[in-house]
């Protein structure tokens, strides 16, 4: 991926669009290709890509570049996230996507150093500029399942509800219960953290980083009017997450070092009824090229994904599709 690092950014210039491939191996390691001393930005990690040349289709730029730099044909990749940063020279437009399906052996095309590696190794500080969004992208569930609250419905039931969820495939889930003390939703988080775990997958709190920390919790979940400066003290390997519901919130998030956000509403839901939907000619705007993952959330279901996907969401946030017919995947 040609994208250079500096301390400084002009983003006075508009974006240079950069394809980016993110090459995997049937064991799920990535290829990943370290820059030439001969380069700018030698040494420095990165995933294989360049420039798109004028005229020319983003993926047949990703093609063509895959060839020239580590010698594999692609077949059929599959989008993964678009965004834009302004870190390195100059501004980029990133256009990420995911290749299983190729020809090799991969080869380093110019005497770069090339390997397949596990994803969790490109969040290191040695590789370019936002590849951890990329990263991001790659690891999240393209569900994302918010807990409706207890309503009237017994504890045992909504426990049974959760557990239909995760037995559909939900890796994913904030619990949201606003009614509760802390001291209550502790206990339920602890409880709905231990079974999401015996089912592989993670859940994200809504309350503070050492309530996080104590139940051991995939990260920490906030509404945008909750940000600050920095990222909550949540450690490494968590997650934290923001609601947002404007392209400002998208862009606080980002600069507060969020994980990812979900963007709302699409519809309008019942859980919601003043806030009516902006649809999704207006979600893509608001969600624009923001440097980070964003799920779509707002009277959606299993039905949407594909429509989300081609909006440049991660994926579906839901809560009523919790209540009746869990999403799954």
């Amino acid at each position: 991926m040609s994208v250079e690092h500096t301390d400084q950014a002009n983003d006075m210039q508009p974006p240079l669009d950069i394809a980016v491939g993110v090459v995997r191996n049937g064991d799920g390691h990535v290829l990943a290709a370290r820059r030439t001393p001969t380069q700018s930005s030698a040494g420095y990690w990165e995933f294989p890509g360049g420039k798109v040349e004028a005229g020319e289709s983003v993926e047949a730029a990703l093609a063509r570049e895959l060839a020239e730099e580590v010698g594999i044909e692609i077949r059929a990749p599959r989008r993964l996230i678009r965004f834009t940063h302004a870190l390195g020279v100059a501004p980029v437009r990133l256009h990420v996507f995911t290749v299983d399906d190729w020809n090799g052996p991969a080869e380093a095309k110019e005497r770069q150093l090339i390997r397949f590696v596990e994803p969790a190794t490109m969040r290191d500080p040695g590789a370019l500029p936002a590849t951890g969004v990329i990263i991001n992208a790659l690891t999240l569930a393209n569900r994302y399942l918010l807990t409706p609250e207890f309503g009237g419905v017994p504890y045992d039931d909504w426990l049974t509800r959760l557990e239909g969820a995760l037995a559909a495939g939900i890796k994913l889930v904030r619990l949201r219960q606003p009614e509760l003390a802390d001291s209550d939703y502790e206990a339920l988080a602890a409880e709905v953290v231990a079974r999401v775990a015996r089912a592989g997958g993670g859940v994200m709190l809504d309350r503070d980083a050492a309530m996080v920390l104590r139940v051991g919790a995939a990260g920490l979940h906030w509404p945008a009017s909750c940000l600050a400066e920095d990222r909550p003290p949540i450690g490494d390997g968590r997650l934290f997450a923001v609601s947002a519901h404007s392209s400002e919130d998208l862009a606080n998030a980002t600069a507060a070092g969020a994980d990812f956000a979900t963007l709302s509403p699409v519809f309008a839901t019942s859980t919601h009824p003043n806030m009516a939907g902006i649809g999704w000619s207006a979600w893509r705007r608001t969600r624009a090229d923001h440097a980070l993952p964003v799920y779509a959330l707002g009277g959606l279901g299993e039905a949407d994904l594909d429509e989300a996907l081609a909006s440049n969401a991660q994926g579906i946030a839901a809560i009523r599709a919790f209540a009746s017919h869990p999403v799954g995947g």
